[in-house]
């Protein structure tokens, strides 16, 4: 399974996912399930994100 990535970056707990961006899982874009969270409709990997915009968890 493809871990959530972002411009090619593999992501990890503590990395900053940024502002206005959506991060890549199994090949496309993860869908927004809300302000802080994204899952991947291939692989359901869910990434949250707290409110400094760091990557919280990977699931």
């Amino acid at each position: 399974m493809p871990e959530p990535s972002i411009h090619g970056y593999e992501l990890s707990p503590g990395d900053e996912l940024g502002q206005d961006v959506t991060p890549d899982c199994c090949g496309g874009e993860m869908t927004a399930t809300r302000l802080s969270s994204y899952r991947c409709g291939e692989c359901g990997t869910v990434l949250e994100i707290d409110s400094l915009g760091l990557v919280f968890d990977i699931r």
